[in-house]
């Protein structure tokens, strides 16, 4: 995947269950439990993404669209200094590599990811 492409888009649901079988029911997506409340799914021709199981889903404030960037930190400072923020700091994925969240100045979530090298 190139830098600053668009890697990974995130679901948050309530039941696993349920959003996976209405996901695969609509687009035929494939499945595969990542932990016990995650799990991820690969979709043809574009990027794939996850399913992530919380307590509340808050109307528009999901699906999250990551972006792949060659490191987090820069652009932590960057979106700063563009009039976003950080919405939650840069956090390891095991194995797999590393995210943040930013927001835009309209206080939109973007996903940043940075692959382990």
């Amino acid at each position: 995947m190139s830098a600053n492409a668009i890697c990974h888009v995130e679901w948050s649901c309530t039941d696993l269950e349920r959003a996976k079988a209405f996901l695969w029911g609509l687009f035929g997506w494939e499945f595969q439990e990542f932990t016990e409340d995650y799990m991820v799914f690969s979709a043809p021709g574009g990027p794939g993404g996850g399913i992530c199981k919380v307590a509340d889903v808050k109307a528009g404030a999901s699906p999250t669209v990551y972006v792949e960037v060659e490191a987090i930190e820069p652009m932590l400072e960057e979106a700063a200094e563009l009039g976003g923020a950080v919405a939650a700091p840069k956090a390891e994925i095991p194995g797999v590599g590393w995210f943040a969240h930013i927001t835009d100045p309209d206080g939109n979530i973007i996903g940043l990811f940075q692959t382990k090298k």
